[in-house]
C-alpha cells in the first residue's frame, strides 16, 4: 500500500516539474510583451508632448515616421538594429480646419511592424490621439 502512495506522489511531482519550464516560458513571454507595451506608451506620449509644444502644424495632412533604438533615440540606418517604429500624423479637424489639428502617434515594436506592417492591432503597439487648438488672442 505504501508503494502505491509513493508512486502516485512521484507521478504528481514529475507532472508538476514537467510543467514548470512551460510556465516559465509563458511568464517570460508575458514579461516581454508588458515591457513592449510600456515602452511604446512612453515613446508615444513623448512624441505627443513634443508635437503639442512645437509650432502649430500646417492644416494639410502630413505623416512622418522614424526608427528608434532600445533607449528611444532616433536612428537613421535600419541596419543598426531598430527596436521601435514611431509614426505620427497631423491633420486638420474637419469641423474646425483652421483652428484645430488632430495629432495621432503610433509606436510599434520593430520586429512585429516588419512582420505585420505598422498597425495599432499589432501586439505591443500603442496609439495616442490628441487635439491641438490655436489659442485665441
Amino acid at each position: 500500500m505504501h508503494l502505491v502512495e509513493v508512486l502516485i506522489a512521484a507521478g504528481l511531482l514529475a507532472a508538476v516539474c514537467l510543467s514548470l519550464p512551460i510556465a516559465y516560458t509563458g511568464a517570460a513571454r508575458a514579461n516581454r510583451a508588458a515591457a513592449d507595451v510600456t515602452w511604446t506608451a512612453v515613446l508615444a506620449a513623448q512624441k505627443v508632448e513634443e508635437l503639442r509644444s512645437a509650432a502649430f502644424p500646417p492644416a494639410d495632412a502630413v505623416e512622418w515616421s522614424e526608427l528608434l533604438d532600445a533607449d528611444g533615440r532616433a536612428i537613421e540606418d535600419p541596419r543598426i538594429g531598430p527596436v521601435f517604429v514611431r509614426t505620427w500624423r497631423t491633420e486638420a479637424l474637419a469641423s474646425a480646419p483652421d483652428d484645430t489639428v488632430v495629432i495621432t502617434v503610433v509606436v510599434t515594436p520593430y520586429r512585429r511592424a516588419v512582420a505585420a506592417g505598422i498597425d495599432v492591432r499589432t501586439a505591443g503597439a500603442t496609439r495616442l490621439v490628441t487635439l491641438r487648438t490655436r489659442k485665441s488672442l
